[in-house]
Parts: structure tokens; C-alpha cells; sequence
């Protein structure tokens, strides 16, 4: 009887092993006629990024890997920035700027030249000026991971100067993932599928969650990575005044609702922290809620800010902190 049982097992996992691999072949081959934001946001995290044995920066970028996502040419450079070449020792009379950020600064459905680090260098530099401002941006970072990444690779290419663009979900826990299943989990087609489907069903089968409601959460009180947020940012101006580096720092609003903006609590923080620290600051919701929010975003189902949004943003960067930027 216990063979029996142990045969028709063995059995039924085999023929579900089967059935895993004939879809995850299918998938393969049919891909691009079903991409969307949600599957090209993974092949994106497949192919350019690197798990990292930092409990506080669990991925970087691969250096020198390239891919076409969301219908975008994205390439990182030697140091895996999504940035042209630069050397590691800063050029004579140049000025050196960072940009942490996570997607926005990334310049995620945009090109290079349309992201917000290389439109605000262009404008700094356009009255014979020569400023460096430097892509630190990665997809699906929080500010502890950006501090913990300005450690790792920001600090060797002495900076004169950081901005820190901020957005509202940059409070949430830093991820943590077991070394086999971010493999497995980066090699699948049919797992982001199946993933794919659980983020678009969710919302039917849980009325209760909704964007406002998880954002807002990441405020509260108790929140569980409020806290390491601020030790993060407190390290990062501790790190910089101990090197004057200046420090600016930047909100960046949730793109979805702009008039009657419902997500205050997130601003107020960054910029209450600013205030603490006497750092200068600027909240870009006034710069972009002149514009139908539709007419900011990369595409109908994806809300990142696109060229016009990057084009916006630098401008303001620009117009609000350029002279203190410049050499």
C-alpha cells in the first residue's frame, strides 16, 4: 500500500515537473507577444541585476550587460551604472555630482539621454561649465540601499556634491531573499507569469488593498522600516559633512493623483528630515501638478515618470539648486 502511494506520487510530480517545463518552453517562445510592464520589470531584474552578500544591498548591477526593456536600449557602464563611462579619478576643474534614486533616477522607459542625471548635466554644463553628474539609480532600491550603494561605489569617485531624489515608497524593508529561490526566481518565465496574474488578480479578490492604502501605510508610526530609513539618511549626511560633500534633497510625487495630492505624509517626512539636518530641499509636486498625470507617465499601466516627467524634473533641479551646483 505505502509503494503504492509513494509510486503514484512520484508519479504525479513527475508529470507536474513536465507540464513546468513544456509551459516554461512555451513562454520562452511566445514571450514578446504578451511583454508588459509588470514581465519586462522582471527580465530587467534577470538580466542586469547581481544578488550581493550585503544584508543591506542584496542586489547591485551587472557592469557592462545591455537589453532592450519596455521597448528601451538600457546599457550600464564598466561600474554598472546606467550612465556613459566615466573614470574612477575625477577629471581636473570638474565638479562631481551623485544621484541616488531608485526607477525615476534609473530612468526606467526612458532613454539614457532623456533620464533626469544626464538632462540636469547637460544644463549645467551648457554656459562652459564642466560638472559630472553621475546615474546611481537602480530599479526597486529604498534609501538604505541607495546610502549603502553611495558607500560601496559612490565614496570612491569623490563627490563634491549629492542629491538625493526620494520617493514614497524609499520607507519600505529592505528585501530579503534566500540565494536559491532569487536564482530560480530570476531564470523563470513561468514563475513571473504566474507572478504576473497574482498581481493583476489580487486587487478582485482583496477589495481592502489598494496603492493609497499601502503607500500611506509606509507613514505610519509603526511602520516596520520607518526607522531604518532615517538611520540611513542620518548616515548619509554624517558620511558627507565628514567629507564636505553637499547633500540636496528632492521629492519626487507619486504620479497617480496630483491635484488634491493624497500621499503629504511622505513628503513631510523627507522634507521634515531635510529641515532637521539643514539640508536644501525641493518638492517637485508643484512642478508636475500643472500636467494631467496620464500625460507624466512611461505608458496606460505604468506610472513611472517619462521624458516630458525627467524634462520637468531636471529643470527644476536645475533652477532651484543649479548655481550652488556649479564649479
Amino acid at each position: 500500500m505505502k509503494k503504492t502511494i509513494l509510486v503514484n506520487t512520484l508519479l504525479i510530480l513527475t508529470i507536474v515537473f513536465i507540464c513546468c517545463l513544456i509551459l516554461e518552453g512555451g513562454i520562452r517562445l511566445l514571450y514578446p507577444r504578451f511583454a508588459n510592464y509588470n514581465l519586462e520589470m522582471w527580465r530587467y531584474i534577470a538580466t542586469l541585476k547581481k544578488p550581493c552578500s550585503n544584508p543591506r544591498l542584496p542586489f547591485v548591477h551587472y557592469p557592462d550587460r545591455e537589453g532592450i526593456f519596455y521597448g528601451i536600449p538600457i546599457r550600464t557602464n564598466s561600474m554598472g551604472f546606467r550612465n556613459p563611462e566615466i573614470t574612477l579619478e575625477k577629471p581636473a576643474d570638474t565638479k562631481r555630482i551623485l544621484v541616488l534614486g531608485d526607477s525615476l533616477v534609473f530612468g526606467w522607459g526612458v532613454p539614457m539621454e532623456q533620464t533626469i542625471p544626464y538632462l540636469l548635466e547637460t544644463k549645467l554644463n551648457a554656459h562652459g561649465k564642466r560638472c559630472e553628474v553621475i546615474n546611481l539609480g537602480v530599479g526597486n532600491y529604498n534609501t538604505t540601499m541607495e546610502v549603502e550603494l553611495f558607500k560601496e561605489k559612490g565614496l570612491p569617485l569623490k563627490p563634491d556634491a549629492v542629491i538625493l531624489i526620494f520617493f514614497v515608497n524609499d520607507t519600505e524593508p529592505v528585501p530579503g531573499e534566500n540565494a536559491w529561490k532569487y536564482a530560480f526566481k530570476q531564470r523563470s518565465f513561468l514563475y513571473a507569469v504566474l507572478f504576473d496574474a497574482y498581481l493583476r488578480l489580487h486587487p478582485h479578490w482583496n477589495t481592502r488593498f489598494n496603492w493609497l492604502d499601502y503607500y500611506s501605510s509606509l507613514y505610519h508610526p509603526n511602520a516596520p522600516a520607518l526607522g531604518k530609513n532615517r538611520e540611513a539618511l542620518r548616515e548619509l549626511v554624517r558620511i558627507c559633512r565628514e567629507r564636505h560633500i553637499a547633500v540636496y534633497t528632492v521629492s519626487y510625487p507619486e504620479l497617480h493623483q496630483l491635484e488634491d495630492y493624497p500621499l503629504n505624509a511622505a513628503t513631510e517626512y523627507i522634507a521634515g528630515f531635510a529641515k532637521e539636518a539643514g539640508l536644501p530641499f525641493l518638492d517637485l509636486l508643484p512642478v508636475f501638478t500643472p500636467h494631467r498625470p496620464e500625460s507624466l507617465w512611461v505608458s496606460p499601466e505604468d506610472a513611472h515618470g517619462n521624458a516630458k516627467a525627467s524634462t520637468l524634473a531636471a529643470e527644476a533641479i536645475y533652477q532651484h539648486f543649479g548655481e550652488a551646483l556649479m564649479p
